[in-house]
């Protein structure tokens, strides 16, 4: 099966997630509200941070891999090791169906167990981050076809969210979640198909600096970065992850032609140009990172490679199998 190609059907479905919170009932909707009115307000400065002389950022899902016998996919998720925790971040979105998902294929492809895993982190509530579409629908999350045992793990969401078995935590707020490791808060914003609300992590370097890991990136880069000043004293090392550039189009595009990804994301306007991009791309540069890596889950490779060519050596393609060593090799 072509990635490119996804059924206008499953589409349609899915372009009712994105839109999940407009169509919320009263109670629900009101807690959403509560929560984005919160994610607004200038942040403190975060204490208490601490630090990790380890980072390693493992791609599990993502579109590109790093060898044939990995499972590629237009979704996210992340093993992130530090020196004293593991997070999965975010858990790709099956988006055929199949058993395994791609998730837990490349995890045993890739010598990964459940139980390596400390912390889950969800990005935010969409079909590509929390398994599949009847999550999303649902509001929950599943590593796999159907959801598995989870007791034991901490697990922290954007919105109000359930799991069978444990509570997961909802932020609310920027907030360590482990050693050197923070959620950012969730930042809300609007994209045709409804409001969203979205965290990153910020990880802590030793001898460093700040390393940020975003799922989609609909907050927008600038606001992101603008989070991260606010929180942190810390210079910014690094940016990992999905910064959403599906410019001049995107990965998942249907049987009638139609960009379905940006279709979501800016309706029937023309949405960003190239030149957008790059003025980002400079904004990021201005912060002076030492690394960048940017998913192609949500970016096309033309705006994926200017990031490459103005951060040059500073540049880490990002594959599914192949680690990101940021930080010293945890031992």
């Amino acid at each position: 099966m072509n990635r490119n190609v996804i059924a206008r059907g499953t589409f349609v479905l899915t372009l009712a997630i994105i839109g999940l919170t407009a169509a919320a009932p009263p109670a629900a909707a009101a807690e959403n509200a509560v929560v984005q009115a919160g994610a607004a307000q200038p942040a403190a400065k975060l204490v208490g941070l601490g630090s990790t002389r380890t980072l390693e950022i493992l791609p599990l899902v993502d579109w590109n891999v790093a060898n044939a016998g990995l499972r590629g996919e237009a979704g996210v998720s992340y093993l992130i090791r530090t020196d004293r925790s593991t997070i999965l971040f975010d858990v790709g979105g099956n988006l055929e169906g199949s058993d395994p998902s791609p998730l837990v294929a490349n995890m045993k492809q890739l010598g990964i167990t459940l139980g390596d895993i400390d912390v889950i982190v969800i990005s935010h509530n969409h079909t590509d981050h929390v398994g599949g579409l009847q999550y999303a629908m649902q509001k929950t999350f599943s590593l796999d076809s159907k959801q598995g045992d989870l007791q034991g793990k901490r697990v922290y969401v954007p919105i109000p969210m359930t799991y069978p078995g444990i509570e997961p935590v909802v932020v609310r707020a920027p907030a360590v979640i482990a050693p050197g490791v923070a959620t950012i808060g969730p930042i809300p914003s609007q994209i045709y198909m409804g409001p969203v609300n979205e965290q990153a992590l910020a990880i802590q370097v030793e001898g460093k600096g700040v390393v940020l890991v975003v799922g989609c990136g609909h907050q927008g880069l600038s606001r992101v970065l603008d989070r991260a000043a606010e929180l942190f004293d810390a210079p910014l090392y690094g940016v990992v992850g999905g910064l959403h550039y599906p410019v001049p189009r995107g990965r998942v595009i249907g049987k009638d032609g139609r960009d379905n990804q940006r279709w979501a994301t800016y309706g029937p306007e023309a949405g960003p140009t190239p030149a957008d991009v790059q003025r980002d791309v400079d904004l990021l540069a201005g912060k002076g990172p030492q690394w960048v890596s940017v998913s192609a889950h949500d970016s096309s490779d033309e705006m994926i490679d200017l990031f490459r060519t103005k951060f040059s050596a500073r540049f880490h393609d990002l594959r599914v199998g192949e680690p990101q060593v940021i930080g010293a090799a945890r031992r």
